[in-house]
């Protein structure tokens, strides 16, 4: 058997012209094969799954010594396609034929054959889908962040202390702002609470003492007495 006599017959065979790339048939791969290799090769189809929704399905082609000289795998669902719908296993074997053939060297050139395509573009779509409902889902995990960002704090949610315009003579704002830190550290039920408060809060506390030390020495002496009350 010429491999390349099969290869240039198919060639001349009349292809079809999908988004401007030629793809031949497996028909037109099997009419050649037949042509030029006659019946001293074999072509054999084995059925290894069909468990009611999935088909899978072996070909195998043999010189006239009977060794298998080339190999070819295809799977197809049920009800997966139009065609799956009433003829999978037909579709399936044709596929496996195809593959094999494009084993042997009967591809036809460097593109894939009709059915070949068609799988492959089942598979993309596939893909696309998973890909959309993945981005789909991280859009909706984004947008809870972003939400979650925008709700008032419970009274068991950690408080923001939000330093106060240092441009402004508002007391209340200080005050407000030292309250807040108390109120933190009567939460503490731990002596390592209070000082990993006091680690979180540093910034406030400092700008606290500087605008208004009465306040932050008054924070720390609370902050005192919590930390004995914990201790005892």
């Amino acid at each position: 058997m010429d491999i390349k006599q099969i290869q240039a017959a198919i060639t001349e065979m009349h292809s079809l012209n999908l988004h401007g790339n030629n793809y031949t048939q497996v028909q037109q791969r099997l009419e050649a094969f037949r042509k030029h290799a006659g019946t001293t090769y074999t072509l054999d189809s084995e059925i290894l799954i069909n468990d009611g929704k999935t088909i899978l399905i072996k070909a195998s082609i043999g010189d006239k010594e009977g060794r298998v000289i080339a190999t070819g795998l295809a799977e197809e669902l049920r009800g997966s396609s139009n065609v799956n719908k009433t003829s999978a296993i037909e579709n399936c074997e044709t596929s496996a034929w195809g593959r094999a053939l494009a084993n042997l060297g009967l591809h036809g050139g460097t593109m894939a054959s009709v059915e070949e395509i068609t799988i492959a573009k089942n598979k993309e779509k596939q893909i696309d889908a998973e890909a959309q409902a993945q981005a789909q889902a991280e859009k909706a995990h984004d947008e809870a962040v972003r939400a979650e960002g925008n709700v008032e704090p419970t009274p068991d949610d950690p408080m923001p202390f939000p330093l106060p315009n240092n441009n402004t003579n508002s007391g209340d704002q200080w005050q407000q702002l030292a309250d807040q830190l108390k109120s933190e550290i009567e939460k503490c039920t731990a002596t390592w609470q209070i000082k990993n408060l006091a680690a979180e809060k540093a910034d406030d506390i400092e700008a606290l003492n500087k605008n208004r030390s009465d306040l932050g020495a008054d924070l720390k002496a609370y902050s005192a007495v919590r930390w004995t009350q914990l201790n005892n």
